[in-house]
């Protein structure tokens, strides 16, 4: 569901910063959004509204999940305890989870081999970290 709340936040900015015509080309609509207002406006609060949903997730997620599957608790109890533990410290993990993403990616995409273990194997030591 907050995929989908995403892509129709995606979707009303660009119609309301473009309307509903299609760019003609790639390069067109590169042109358009790189050296236009409306372009940088699309840049920036595309990123705003992509940053408020990836909160979201995170702080839904980053306990739930494991929790779910470590203990036998039911999904609002599993939701409820990933809120309350999130605010500083899983935002600074989630910005390292971001953080060595771009390197993975940077290195075509085999740096990912190496981050991904890692990044799971800590999160799962944040997990029993946070949930006693």
């Amino acid at each position: 569901m907050l995929f989908i709340g995403w892509q129709a936040a995606a979707e009303s900015l660009y119609l309301w910063l473009f309307g509903p015509t299609a760019p003609e080309s790639v390069n067109g609509f590169l042109t358009e959004v790189l050296s236009t207002s409306r372009g940088w406006t699309l840049i920036i609060l595309g990123n705003a509204i992509g940053f408020v949903f990836a909160a979201l997730v995170l702080s839904i997620g980053v306990v739930s999940f494991p929790l779910l599957l470590d203990r036998n608790v039911g999904v609002a109890v599993a939701v409820r305890t990933s809120v309350r533990v999130t605010p500083l410290t899983m935002a600074l993990w989630g910005l390292i989870v971001a953080a060595s993403l771009v390197i993975g990616f940077l290195f075509a995409f085999v740096g990912l081999a190496f981050v991904v273990p890692i990044l799971a194997h800590a999160s799962w030591h944040i997990y029993r970290r946070v949930v006693q």
